[in-house]
């Protein structure tokens, strides 16, 4: 059977970001400078080139929030670290855009991703850390489970290559119990990093469910223990590698979807990635609790009337009971 055309390009894109990866690996006497490269690479070589018109892709910059740091409305807006590569919105003001001061406003900044050129497993600690501290930074949004599940901006970590190549080393498995400790420490779904991708290896995106159980609606929690044998919860997450797709397809599939679900007009490109590059895959997940919505959502959730069979994440339901 033969390749889709989209399926050809992005592994005319992939070839082409090994190759640079070679390169700068070949000549790796000046940290600073190879590390510029491979974001270089991210934007230029991936982002700039599959992304729809319009968006701006900037490196090297800082989010500002329109928060005050401890509440105090005279005292500094609060700033997060610098991030290697940022996606800003068609909307951003075009001054700002050219400016020379790389700070960004927050509202204004769709994505974020650290670049690594060879991925080692404290860079994946130290990215959920990061992304904890952009979504703090930002406000939360309420109103439906896809605002309170997911924060924005997308914050996610990409890289060339990943630093286990010995004989005995298991580069899946370890990317893997590094994303699962990072979300055990979190307070909230909306803090977790959107998307990995290690160009040779995979993409891990996450999968979040406001999964709440016919029992649990009708207040018989012991239903779950004894046949599920899960506990009680309000929402299911999971970071699922995709094995469906190249790695670079998912990560653009991916990002198109969670594009879309903010920019509805992004939807019918978006589901015509998923036609040809599925997403599914399998992963760890978390459990969370009642506290993690606000009272409004919580409410319709538990409620008897809230049937999610009937929602769907192709239309950009923000109700829809899987979402990704």
């Amino acid at each position: 059977m033969g390749t889709h055309d989209l399926e050809d390009f992005f592994e005319q894109t992939a070839a082409r970001l090994a190759s640079e990866y070679q390169r700068i690996r070949k000549r790796n006497d000046d940290h600073g400078t190879s590390g510029d490269e491979g974001e270089a690479n991210w934007a230029r070589v991936v982002l700039e080139h599959w992304l729809p018109e319009g968006y701006h892709v900037v490196t090297k910059g800082r989010i500002l929030s329109a928060k005050h740091r401890g509440g105090d409305p005279h005292g500094s807006p609060e700033i997060s670290p610098q991030i290697d590569v940022l996606i800003l919105s068609p909307y951003y003001p075009k001054f700002l855009v050219d400016s020379e001061v790389k700070t960004y406003l927050a509202d204004g900044v769709v994505a974020a991703f650290e670049c690594k050129n060879t991925l080692k497993a404290k860079h994946l600690a130290e990215a959920a850390r990061t992304a904890a501290v952009v979504r703090r930074i930002t406000a939360p949004r309420t109103g439906t489970p896809y605002r309170e599940l997911f924060g924005t901006p997308i914050y996610g970590v990409l890289a060339h290559s990943h630093d286990w190549k010995e004989e005995n080393s298991d580069p899946i498995r370890n990317v893997e119990n590094a994303l699962y400790k990072g979300i055990q420490g979190l307070g909230h779904p909306r803090e977790m990093l959107d998307m990995v991708c290690v160009a040779d290896l995979g993409t891990w995106l996450p999968v979040k469910m406001p999964w709440v159980t016919r029992e649990a609606r009708r207040g018989d929690w012991s239903k779950i223990d004894e046949h599920i044998r899960i506990p009680a919860a309000y929402a299911l997450t999971h970071m699922l590698r995709q094995t469906r797709a190249t790695p670079l397809m998912a990560f653009m599939t991916g990002l198109m979807r969670r594009l879309a679900w903010e920019e509805p007009r992004l939807l019918p490109i978006a589901n015509y990635f998923h036609e040809v590059a599925p997403l599914g895959g399998n992963g760890s997940g978390r459990l969370w609790g009642e506290e993690i919505y606000s009272e409004d959502v919580r409410k319709v959730i538990t409620g008897p009337g809230w049937i999610v069979d009937d929602r769907h994440w192709r239309t950009g339901d923000e109700w829809a009971r899987i979402m990704f």
